[in-house]
């Protein structure tokens, strides 16, 4: 084959996804791999074999980054395809480097047959190998059609782009299997929803500052801090507004906010050592942790474990939720968070800002569970909340009262008040310490530096 013909092709055909490389990649730093491999097939050349891929630096880190390429034969993944991936994530693996993966692809190059199965299950496995190993980013950016769609399995953070479709097979069979349109399949907002994608952008510049952004915090656990260590935080109307207190200045991204919206995770810096954050919402049911925020948390706890990042908690969960149709459900998703709490072998801290009751202390606040825990004054913490042990054990005096409403609370403060108060748990060593809200910052940075590995 001529030489030019060869490189004027391939130049042609990876243009777009070398523009989008290079948007998320520093300037000239992109180092191609495989670059002419192709594969002459009924439909056409397979121009670099539908892949772009390299090595480049991202904030001058070193990362092995890949895109497959719609413009040749639909993105479609055939074996040469999956060679030319699997070779480049195998040899990040070897070189301690993060892999992000951007996918727009329709699915598997069916002309090859079991080839191309076996050629998305030797990708599944270099990905299986990598994840833990190294930061695993993946990035739908168009279509993402067929087993690759299984790839956010086995990253780190998944990133969708707002018009993106990602699905297990064609939105067509899906939707009619379904009996809905299938321009309701696999879309970005299904796909926060269901907590698949960790974030959406809408363009290549958002892209890269969701890329640099997670790989800062996976791979550069230590920053310096422009944030004061010694602020006192403010009152906040809610739990992202105490996140954005007690955490550096502009430094939280929240993670899958769509889904198990009681839960609030995400990744942020105290006083330039990041972390991972799991808070609770009491707008949710009063922060009761449904099986979709069992996942979201067991999400984070993972992606910690893999980086070593401390996990801060800010505890205001009364529970699990109740609810008769996702028993099983909840069973599951909670015991396998259980575990993973239990398991995972980084520093774990926490402050009960709220309600810490049953599980909202046994996962996230109890000595066994965590490394550090703290209390706000009027923090409660126990096996019941304070108006259901009122009605079980006050039961016939707030039935003799005239004003039902007035005794329940009267009596729900008073068990409040010698049994579940943060005094009453300090004394019986529940937790290691009761703290004004104004100094959360500096306690939660002092223990982090306290429990941390080195």
């Amino acid at each position: 084959m001529d030489l030019k013909k060869l490189f004027d092709e391939t130049a042609a055909a990876s243009a777009d996804v070398k523009k989008l490389i290079n948007a998320v990649t520093d300037e000239q730093s992109f180092v191609e791999t495989d670059v002419f491999l192709r594969t002459e097939t009924p439909l056409g050349a397979a121009v670099g074999e539908g892949v772009v891929g390299g090595f480049a630096s991202v904030d001058g880190l070193r990362t092995a980054i890949f895109a497959t390429n719609p413009k040749v034969l639909k993105g479609s993944v055939g074996k040469k395809a999956a060679e030319k991936i699997v070779r480049l994530v195998n040899n990040a693996v070897k070189c301690g480097a993060p892999v992000v993966a951007v996918i727009d692809s329709s699915g598997a190059r069916f002309a090859e047959g079991t080839e191309a199965v076996s050629g998305y299950a030797s990708i599944l496995r270099a990905f299986a190998d990598a994840y833990g190993q190294v930061p695993v980013i993946t990035v739908n950016k168009g279509d993402n059609l067929g087993l690759l769609s299984y790839l956010a399995a086995y990253s780190d953070c998944c990133i969708g782009y707002d018009k993106s479709v990602t699905a297990t097979a064609s939105p067509l069979v899906i939707a009619a299997k379904a009996g809905v349109a299938a321009e309701q399949v696999g879309t970005a907002e299904a796909n926060s929803r269901s907590g698949i994608y960790s974030f959406t952008v809408k363009n290549d510049g958002e892209l890269k500052r969701g890329v640099s952004a997670v790989l800062s915090y996976l791979t550069d656990s230590v920053r310096e801090s422009e944030d004061d260590p010694n602020r006192t935080i403010k009152k906040a109307a809610d739990v992202r507004g105490l996140i954005s207190e007690v955490f550096d200045a502009g430094s939280f991204t929240e993670m899958r906010a769509l889904f198990g919206k009681e839960a609030v995770t995400g990744l942020a810096r105290l006083d330039g050592n990041a972390v991972g954050v799991a808070a609770f919402d009491r707008a949710y049911d009063g922060g009761r942790l449904t099986a979709d925020g069992a996942i979201k948390i067991t999400e984070l706890l993972n992606v910690c474990e893999n980086a070593g990042l401390p996990v801060v908690y800010i505890v205001d969960c009364a529970g699990s939720a109740v609810d008769a149709a996702h028993e099983g459900a909840t069973i599951r998703e909670i015991g396998n968070m259980l575990y993973t709490c239990a398991a995972v072998d980084v520093a774990k801290v926490a402050v009960v800002t709220g309600k810490a009751i049953g599980l909202g202390y046994a996962a996230f606040a109890d000595k066994s569970m965590c490394d550090y825990a703290a209390a706000w004054p009027d923090a409660e913490i126990g096996a019941v909340e304070s108006v259901a042990a009122a009605n079980l054990l006050y039961s016939s005096d707030i039935a003799a009262s005239k004003n039902r409403k007035k005794a329940e609370e009267e009596c729900a403060a008073k068990y409040s008040e010698e049994n579940l108060s943060a005094a009453v748990s300090a004394a019986a060593g529940f937790i290691d310490n009761v703290i004004e809200p104004e100094f959360t910052r500096q306690y939660l940075i002092n223990a982090v530096s306290a429990f941390a590995k080195r």
